[in-house]
């Protein structure tokens, strides 16, 4: 185990092939890791622990580990940081877990699952697997291939570029902007603007609370209008339009831009 005075939040960059690492944020004045294998009766496992790096210099910890292992995981990293921490992630078929309160959040995910529990921002890039974020205080940058994107609550804008990924937001307070391929877009609630353009992509919003364009070519689009009115412009070339709500007179309220092709717009009040 490596023991590190930490006096305020430092940085923690992790590489990791093959690993499954817990990190976690709180209320002290050092930084603890501890490397292990999984298995400790396996020479390969054994291996890939004596030969992770752990290194800490000029408040940045770092942890990588310089064999890879297994993908079902050989090493286990335990990590304990002082709560705002900045968190860096280069992971290929790792499962990282991290709980408590950090500041900005890079990754860099090849494949395997992440799960951070609050970050101040976040800016990533996934190629594979499933990345989930419970509450994220700023801003999210994100571009992904075919990776799945889980967010709980955004409290900044976020902008999502990715290729078949699956992106699901719990609750959006500020403008969502999101272009795709295929995959899906899922917003249970937006209280700001949202673009969302793509493919073959359903789209949904479950409660929308101010403007939305949406555009796809594949997937159907559905849209549940928070209040009784709408301003509402949907046009699809060979599905159908069904809109339950009212038109808005005024010059408030939500709008609604719905373009698609071949599947149906349903646009209906949310639901309470």
């Amino acid at each position: 185990m490596s023991v590190f005075p930490t006096p305020k939040p430092i940085t923690a960059t992790l590489t990791t092939a093959g690993a499954r690492v817990r990190v976690a944020a709180s209320e002290r004045s050092d930084a603890v890791v501890l490397v292990e294998p999984i298995d400790s009766t396996s020479k390969s496992d054994v291996k890939v622990a004596e030969n992770t790096k752990v290194g800490f210099a000029d408040g940045e910890l770092s942890i990588e580990t310089k064999k890879a292992g297994g993908k079902a995981g050989s090493v286990a990293i335990t990590i304990e940081v002082p709560a705002d921490s900045r968190l860096v992630l280069n992971t290929a078929w790792s499962d990282v877990r991290a709980d408590g309160r950090f500041g900005d959040c890079v990754l860099e995910v090849a494949s395997g699952q992440v799960q951070v529990d609050r970050v101040a921002t976040v800016r990533g890039n996934l190629a594979a697997g499933e990345v989930t974020l419970g509450h994220v205080a700023g801003t999210a940058d994100v571009d992904g291939g075919t990776a799945c994107l889980r967010i709980g609550e955004a409290e900044g804008t976020v902008r999502y570029a990715g290729s078949t990924g699956k992106v699901w937001i719990g609750h959006a307070h500020a403008d969502l902007d999101f272009s795709g391929s295929s995959g899906s877009f899922d917003i249970d609630r937006a209280d700001g603007d949202v673009v969302a353009k793509a493919a073959n992509c359903p789209i949904r919003v479950g409660k929308l609370s101010r403007g939305a364009e949406l555009v796809n070519a594949s997937g159907g689009i559905d849209i549940g209008v928070d209040g009784d009115a709408a301003s509402v412009d949907a046009k699809s070339t060979k599905g159908s339009v069904r809109n339950s709500v009212a038109a808005e007179s005024g010059e408030g309220g939500v709008k609604v831009y719905a373009r698609t092709r071949l599947d149906d717009i349903v646009i209906h009040r949310a639901a309470a």
